[in-house]
């Protein structure tokens, strides 16, 4: 049989049957190949589109702090820098709103809290109220756009605040909620509790001795159909309240005739204070004829307990200069560079306290200790010490423009003039960094 099947077999007939079964074996191999580069296309797409997504959702979110970031710089500057970016208006202006966007595509219709009732601003360098849309940011590489607005209670409401559940200290007479077309009031940070003067709190009305509005920021930021939302709140350090010219929470001691202690505020815009000011019961004994003009015009003792130490402790770490050592002459800070200044007077630096003379400073002086003034120290601004504050006026004499503040006794030697001034006092908290109050994922959406 073997014999006859090769006999009926043509000529070549076993290569072709050879080759055709190697030609169906190619094809299903180039199938499988096919279908394995077709799976190792599909994922790796499916990879790219992820890490794309993923990229542009880190990026959106950096894009968004980075927002953040500026809105709260800029809002910090003074209202004559052409930077500035909060609310120009003086007395500030409940309706105020302002946008910095870098992203050019970015619209009103991209702001769901946007209202034609807010001022607007698109603040740039000559303008702080141009309402022309325009990119406005000093950032050119990232997409974002921020609106910063005054926060009222309407958004404490939104965040959760109730009469039994307060977020702030409502002192307005009316507890009642509120709408985004009725917002209410502003909600102010500083010393405004009448129950604890010198504890910080959020409240409304104008109650408080020092304070500054809260400011709510909402940045979106933008990287290809991914976009970010984040929500701040922040304000600027009110600073210690000011009770008179020389505050102190024990006894004040003087000795001849040369102090002069003004209340009266030497650039106009506060109310005048005492030119003394002393925690009860702490005593007021002032020998010779020192000059105490102010309102009323001799020193007073009052209840407000002002938390020195905790104001130290908020500023050390934003200190621009540290001091270790005593010294004898220097410069620190300038009228257009205002610094904080730190020493800590406990060991190893300066036991025994800080001595300053022929010093002159711009800014806050905040020691944590004993602190005493040499002749030619001057300093426009706030000097601010933990412990006991000792003015050795002689030479050259002492010069405070701003306000001074010690936690134990002060004693004052020789020639000391202590002015109030709220416009130094002012410029000196604004080189203090902002207060940020709440940080807070809004929402995001993601492209596909």
């Amino acid at each position: 049989m073997k014999s006859m099947k090769k006999r009926l077999m043509p000529p070549g007939a076993q290569g072709v049957r050879d080759r055709g079964v190697v030609l169906v074996v190619g094809l299903m191999f180039i199938m499988v190949l096919a279908a394995v580069g077709s799976v190792a296309y599909i994922t790796t797409s499916g990879d790219l589109l992820v890490s794309r997504n993923y990229r542009q959702h880190n990026e959106a979110i950096n894009f968004a702090e980075a927002g953040l970031a500026e809105a709260k710089a800029r809002a910090q500057l003074a209202r004559t820098e052409g930077l500035y970016a909060g609310d120009p208006a003086q007395p500030i202006n409940p309706n105020w709103t302002a946008y910095i966007v870098s992203d050019s595509s970015w619209s009103f219709s991209d702001d769901p809290g946007y209202s034609a009732s807010y001022t607007n601003y698109f603040p740039v360098p000559g303008n702080h109220t141009s309402t022309a849309l325009t990119t406005n940011s000093l950032e050119g590489d990232m997409q974002y756009a921020v609106r910063i607005r005054h926060k009222r209670e309407f958004d404490a409401e939104q965040a959760g605040h109730s009469p039994s559940k307060p977020h702030y200290l409502d002192m307005d007479g009316n507890t009642g909620t509120h709408t985004a077309a009725s917002p209410g009031n502003i909600i102010y940070f500083g010393y405004g509790n009448p129950a604890n003067p010198g504890q910080l709190t959020q409240f409304t009305t104008n109650a408080g001795t020092s304070f500054k509005p809260v400011q709510r920021a909402v940045s979106w930021g933008r990287s290809g159909n991914s976009v970010y939302e984040l929500e701040m709140e922040f304000a600027a350090f009110p600073g210690p309240p000011i009770l008179g010219a020389i505050y102190a929470k024990a006894d004040v001691t003087g000795n001849g005739s040369s102090l002069i202690a003004d209340g009266r505020d030497q650039c106009g815009m506060d109310n005048d204070k005492p030119p003394i000011y002393t925690l009860n019961p702490a005593i007021t004994n002032l020998n010779g004829n020192p000059s105490t003009p102010g309102n009323p015009p001799y020193p007073v003792t009052g209840p407000d307990n002002i938390d020195i130490a905790g104001y130290v402790a908020s500023l050390r770490n934003e200190a621009d200069i540290v001091l270790t050592a005593d010294q004898n002459n220097g410069v620190y800070g300038s009228p257009t560079n205002y610094v904080v200044v730190y020493s800590n007077t406990s060991n190893p630096y300066n036991v025994g306290g800080l001595r300053l003379n022929n010093v002159t400073g711009y800014g806050i002086l905040i020691v944590d200790g004993d602190l005493t003034l040499g002749g030619g120290f001057r300093w426009y601004g706030l000097v601010i010490a933990t412990g006991t504050m000792v003015f050795n006026g002689g030479g050259q004499g002492i010069n405070i423009a701003g306000a001074t503040l010690a936690n134990q006794t002060v004693d004052i030697n020789g020639g000391v003039e202590v002015y109030y001034n709220s416009c130094e006092v002012q410029r000196a908290v604004s080189s203090a960094a902002m207060r940020v109050i709440l940080w807070r994922d809004v929402n995001l959406s993601l492209g596909n």
